[in-house]
């Protein structure tokens, strides 16, 4: 195993807070911010109930209909949560797209950032082929978004320049499209180096936090916490808050009683979701 799961969930977590306008100028991504609570709302619905419940989970994310970008960030922690099993992530993002009255440029952009973090996070991710499978695999795709990653599974190793790629993605007319193109070209371009990827997003699309974040979270998953370099986890604003979120949803996931979470004096235990009882 290369990286941890633990550390794929925090490097994910991590990696959407930073922007990096140069490789030693870092600044916080303020959709990150933004959504902090929604995150927060989500990941305490799944670690408290234990499992997913679809109109409870999204009515305590939001409490009204959320934008677009708020949306596709909040739900990250599904995307984590349900790693390791596509089919049934892939119908549940499309369960809270629906919940939310979200688009389906929206809906399909959730469910192909959903597929890359999945791949990664279960060690099958190929950046020579994820595109590929990606297209293969998640039907019903919008075709503005079909047509967009089928671009990029075909040139990608053909443009010497990212101009030639970022100019015609810059006009796709549906913004949550354009900065998820933009957001996988960029991880593709750097699979293993998180500050270059988020440079890349910046440099090509600094009108959106969205691209910066989702960028970050994609190859945060990939390269986990250990690929973030010092300079940009020492700026990431309440670190240590994130990362105890993370480690709280990964023992939900990996069935840990969450009754044991603040319990220092008892080793925390692990078996299938439901098994473990509270202690007596």
């Amino acid at each position: 195993m290369k990286h941890l799961l633990s550390t794929r969930f925090q490097g994910a977590l991590i990696g959407g807070n930073l922007i990096y306008l140069t490789p030693h100028q870092i600044a916080p991504n303020r959709l990150m911010q933004e959504s902090k609570s929604a995150l927060a709302n989500g990941i305490n619905s799944l670690i408290y109930r234990g499992k997913y419940i679809d109109r409870d989970w999204e009515q305590n994310v939001f409490s009204k209909r959320p934008t677009a970008e708020l949306a596709i960030v909040a739900m990250l922690p599904l995307m984590l949560f349900f790693h390791d099993d596509r089919i049934k992530l892939r119908e549940i993002l499309i369960s809270v797209s629906h919940g939310w009255e979200l688009d389906w440029e929206t809906c399909s952009s959730a469910v192909a950032i959903g597929y890359i973090i999945s791949r990664s996070l279960t060690e099958s991710f190929d950046a020579s082929t994820i595109v590929a499978q990606l297209l293969d695999e998640a039907i019903n795709l919008h075709p503005l978004l079909f047509q967009s990653l089928r671009t990029i599974d075909r040139q990608l190793n053909q443009f010497d320049s990212l101009y030639k790629f970022t100019h015609p993605s810059l006009s796709i007319p549906h913004p949550i499209v354009s900065a998820t193109v933009l957001a996988i070209y960029c991880l593709l371009c750097a699979p293993e180096d998180l500050s270059l990827a988020l440079r890349l997003a910046y440099q090509i699309d600094d009108r959106t936090h969205l691209t910066c974040a989702l960028t970050g979270i994609l190859s945060g998953a990939q390269n986990s916490i250990a690929g973030i370099p010092l300079n940009g986890y020492l700026a990431t604003q309440d670190r240590q808050q994130w990362l105890r979120t993370a480690d709280n949803l990964l023992a939900t996931w990996a069935g840990v009683d969450r009754l044991s979470f603040d319990r220092d004096s008892h080793p925390l235990a692990v078996a299938a979701p439901k098994v473990i009882q509270p202690r007596s």
